[in-house]
Order: structure tokens, then sequence, then C-alpha cells
């Protein structure tokens, strides 16, 4: 089967040169129109003029990405409709978090979300009212693992990633599929981070028969699903969970008693029935709430994990999640500064802690006012060691109906005094749809999506001096989830329940756990993490072909059958905990494939199982 694309359009942003440019050529080169985006007139041209005096049929656009509406016209305009949407413009902005402006923040959101948002949001009623629909988001190895000097960079690509998830529930019904995509390639972007002779090896057109394959009417269903590609290696990343640990919800169940199982709430050596969740839904969340309530009273570590003379932060502490938190940290000695939009919230729960014998102050402001923050606590305590970014809103409204400044609803957060102190923690508040995506909450899932990636960022940048960072994705009855939950679920998940796991992460007790992902809801706590594929392997000298990745479609999913839960691993999976791990693993499968050609053979297309 050969696929052609003819009487299909794909706009392509970020097409003047790298991977769009091979999508741009190979698309052409398959029967496709081409709109060929790019903000270099003279790049998007030459793209296009190629494509033309090989027989082909492009146009170019020099709109910004950003101008998704004008990005779509053209292709429009030009033939008529759109079938396919690659979004593939970037740029990167690299400074260490300290150091990093708002602009350079600003820069990197605007071209990675804003632009695939607008892009998407244009070209939606189109794929709807058409029941057909492609689109390509475009992560990144920095946006999985995190990576030094890029937090804006990696805040945006994982965010992509949820982005992605949320468009694959949303478009099912409408035969509209989404795909997100880490490519590892040669470009003008990553030229300025990698060295030539790693460069060699990772040309874009190793990356594009891929990325054709799946964008297919005939292609293989990849909707919803994150894929790494480099070097002629293509394998699937996934979520993996450990089976956690559950603790007694009474008064047993503190920040002690944590420290005293942590290393079951960090154990994937027992598969569970939900080890490679899908949906936010993917949780026994009656049987936690059983389990809980039989169990006899936890036991507490010694010594006791204690705060005292320790400053914690909490924004959005004015009630929910962030009141149980201050009560916690009152009780347990510290010095908490909460922090609220609502003047009387804030200070309602400042004279709870105060009035149970703790010390705490309330500085009144949204939680993006960070400096007004820090300025409060340092007033009042005269230091800062703990942050937790709690602070958090909930705008359900499917895609279609959501208006750009939805996006905007994030808070940043502090970070000078804790490298100059040598000390410091940081909790920051995912949530499992963003992780898992969900349907009619693309703006939040997205947005929690981009708080993981800028955490990992954190660890890796706060290592060594000695700040440590993690994320969790609670779920909890609070005000927010009230507007979305029964009542039921609202009082049988309390806050009290999400408090004890926060308090043992942001202790000096927890010296080894940093730039990790962790669920928890009712009294259990769980570690979640990247799993990757064995994958497969086609040869790099000659590139592989779309045809090649239908072929050999099952291959990839060897592990990821249809009962995922009770699948046997095959033993080539493995958890790439940095973006140099996972470049080193795809290196030793390239050389490793290499190897097997050079004293084996191949016919040009037969996958090299690892």
């Amino acid at each position: 089967m050969s696929l052609s694309f003819k009487g299909h359009t794909v706009v392509i942003t970020g097409a003047g040169g790298g991977l769009g440019r091979t999508y741009s050529l190979l698309f052409a080169s398959r029967g496709a129109n081409v709109v060929v985006n790019d903000f270099n007139a003279q790049a998007a041209q030459k793209v296009v003029d190629q494509i033309v005096q090989a027989g082909g049929k492009a146009v170019t656009n020099t709109s910004s990405a950003t101008d998704g509406e004008a990005v779509i016209k053209s292709a429009l305009d030009a033939f008529g409709g759109v079938t396919i949407l690659i979004n593939n413009a970037g740029i990167l902005r690299d400074k260490g978090f300290k150091n990093m402006s708002d602009k350079e923040w600003d820069q990197i959101m605007e071209v990675h979300l804003k632009g695939a948002f607008a892009c998407t949001k244009a070209v939606w009623p189109h794929f709807r009212k058409q029941k057909f629909g492609r689109v390509l988001n475009t992560a990144s190895a920095a946006g999985l693992y995190g990576n030094f000097g890029q937090a804006n960079y990696s805040a945006a690509k994982m965010a992509l990633i949820s982005f992605t998830k949320t468009l694959a529930f949303e478009g099912a019904k409408y035969g509209i599929k989404a795909i997100a995509l880490a490519p590892i390639a040669a470009s003008a972007m990553t030229e300025t981070i990698m060295p030539p002779e790693m460069l060699a090896n990772l040309q874009p057109d190793l990356v594009a028969p891929f990325v054709l394959a799946v964008c297919h009417p005939d292609g293989p269903d990849a909707s919803g699903k994150v894929f790494e590609v480099g070097a002629g290696f293509v394998a699937e990343i996934r979520w993996e969970r450990s089976a956690g640990t559950i603790f007694k919800t009474d008064s047993t169940f503190t920040p002690s008693a944590v420290k005293k199982r942590w290393s079951e709430v960090t154990d994937f050596s027992k598969p569970s029935q939900f080890s490679v969740p899908q949906t936010a839904a993917d949780c026994d969340y009656q049987g936690i709430i059983k389990t809980a309530s039989t169990l006899p009273p936890n036991a507490q570590s010694s010594p006791e994990v204690r705060f005292d003379g320790k400053t914690v932060i909490i924004t959005g502490a004015g009630a929910g999640l962030g009141r149980a938190y201050a009560l916690m940290y009152g009780k347990l000695g510290a010095n908490v500064v909460i922090n609220d939009v609502s003047e009387k919230a804030a200070k309602s729960v400042a004279d709870e802690v105060i009035k149970a014998g703790g010390k705490a102050t309330a500085v009144i402001c949204s939680a993006e006012d960070g400096e007004a923050i820090v300025k409060g606590a340092l007033e009042k305590f005269g230091s800062v060691h703990v942050l937790i970014a709690n602070a958090g809103i909930l705008r359900d409204k499917s895609f279609l109906a959501m208006s750009e400044q939805e996006w905007d609803l994030c808070a940043k957060a502090v970070w000078p005094i804790f490298q100059q102190q040598k000390f410091g923690r940081i909790v920051t508040t995912s949530s499992q749809v963003g992780i898992y995506g969900n349907f009619g909450q693309a703006n939040y899932s997205t947005a929690k999506a981009g708080i993981i990636g800028l955490t990992r960022v954190l660890a890796i940048e706060g290592k060594k001096y000695n700040i440590i960072a993690n994320v969790i994705a609670p779920s909890a009855g609070t005000a927010m989830t009230a507007t979305i939950w029964s009542q039921e679920m609202v009082d049988a998940f309390k806050p009290d329940f999400i408090a004890p796991i926060v308090g043992y992460l942001s202790s000096a007790d927890n010296t080894e756990t940093s730039g990790s992902l962790f669920e928890t809801l009712g009294g259990w706590a769980a570690q979640t993490r990247w799993q990757r594929s064995g994958g497969v392997s086609f040869p790099s000298k000659k590139p592989y072909t779309p045809e090649d990745v239908v072929k050999n479609w099952a291959d990839h999913y060897q592990l990821w059958c249809v009962c995922l839960p009770t699948c046997e691993d095959d033993g080539r999976t493995t958890n790439p905990l940095t973006s140099s791990q996972a470049l080193e693993q795809v290196s030793n499968r390239f050389v490793q494939y290499c190897f097997m050609v050079a004293n084996f053979g191949n016919d040009g297309g037969v996958k090299a199982k690892l």
C-alpha cells in the first residue's frame, strides 16, 4: 500500500527550515497541497519554490503562528480546505531560571503554546464539519524530562503533551486525531546545543516518514499518544504508575508517617490494575476509601518530621488544600505565610493557625506577584525555606469555545533566596487531568502539565544548591472540584488527606526525591513516571518510508496491547529520567542497529528488536 496525500491540504508552521521544511517536501512529494508557514518569508518561499519546481503544490504564509486565523485562511484561500495541521513552530530562549525575564518566559509560551492553540482553534471547526482532521503537536525531550536552562521551553513542551491528549478526547467523535511527537533532529535550534558529530546522525528525514504515517487517513491510530523519534528510532512513551501505598486517614496520618513508608510510595516492583493509566478515571477510588478506613493507626518515623524555624509560603491558602497545608505546617512549628487573593479568607486561616498555637501572617495578592509574597514573608519572619505553589482556578470549557485569555491563568514562583541560603523545598501543584488530559479542560490540563515540565527543570537547576522540587497531582474535595464532583466525592476526599504527603516532600528530611511526580488522594500516594517502549529501529543511511512505519506498527505495540494492565514487559522498556539519559538510549539503539546491519544485513525496512 502506497500512502498518497492527494486531495489533502497540510498546514505546517515553522516550515522554513529543519523539520518543517522536511515535512513540507515529503508531504508535497506524496501529492499534498502544502501551506508553508514561517516568519522568515525568504526561507518559506525557498521551500515553496522547491516544491513547485518538483511538480507539487504549495503556498507561503508569513503570519505569526499565534495568528491562527490568518494561517488557516491561507489554506482555505489557496486550496479550499485543510485536513492536516502540523504545529511545528518553535524558538529557544535558554537561560537559568533565576535570570529568566518575564519576556523570555512569555516569548516561549507565545510561540509554542499560543501558536499551537491559535492554529488548532482556527482549524477545529473545519475538521469537525468534515468529520476528519489530524493535529500533530511538537513536544521535546526537554518537555518530557526537563533540561537545565530551559524552564520556559520545558514547561511549554510538556504542556503541549496534555493539550494533545485533551484534543484526542474532544476530537474522537468527529474523526479528529491528535498526536504528540518529541523529535530528536538536527535543526537551527538543536545546533546551538548539540555537537556536530551527533547532529550528523539526527537528520530530519529520519523523523518525517513517521509523521506522514500517523497523519494519513489509513495510517495507524496514534491519537492521544506520545512518541520519541530520531536517528531512525521510534518509540512510544507513556505514563507508568507505582502501586503506591495507602495510609489510615486519621490523626496519625502525618508527614512522619509518610517518611516511615516512603519507599512503598516509590516502589514500582509491584504492578497494579492501574500501572499504566490512560485517563484520570483510571484509579480505584472506592477501594482506596474502603482500605484507608480499615487500616490500623500509622506508624511514625523517629525523629519526627518538623518545621521549627522554617518559613513556609503557601499560595492559594485561603481555603481547600492551601488551608489544610497551613494548619498542618502551623502545628509542626513552621512560620506560615498564607497567600490568597481574598483578604477575608487569608486572614481567617491565619487566625486559625495562630489560635492553634502556630505562627502565621496573611499576604493578600495574586500568586503571580511573587515579590510581594516574599517581601511579606521576610518582613514578618526574616526568611523563606519552603514554597508550596498551590494557587489555581478551573475554567471548564470545551476547546472550541475557549478564549485566548483563559490560557494566561498561571502563577510564577520565587527562586533566588533558596539559592543564596543553599536550602529550599518547592512543591508545585498539577492535576490528574494535567497528566492524562480531559474533555472540556484543554486550558486547565495544559497549564497543569506545563507545571510538571517547569518543576523538573527547577529540580535540575536547584540540585547543587540543595533545592528540591517535586510536583503533586492531588484529588481533593475543594471549592474548585465541587463545581464538577458529586457531593459524595467532595466529602470522601478531604484536603487533610493530601497535606501529609506535601509535608514530607517539603521537609528537610527529604534529601533524595526531586523532580518527581506524585498522584495522591484519600490517603493514597503513588509515583508516576515515564515508561518508554523498546521501540523500533529503521535504517538510517537510507531513510525509511511511511509504509515501513505502517508495516511495523504491530511491533511498536508488542508491549502496548489491548490488555494494558496485564501485559508482560518484554524486557526492553526503559524509564529515562533526564534528557541526556533519553538521548543516550536512542544513541545506543542506533549504534546497536548499525552493528546488526553490518554483521547480518537488512532488507531496508525490517525492525530491529534490540
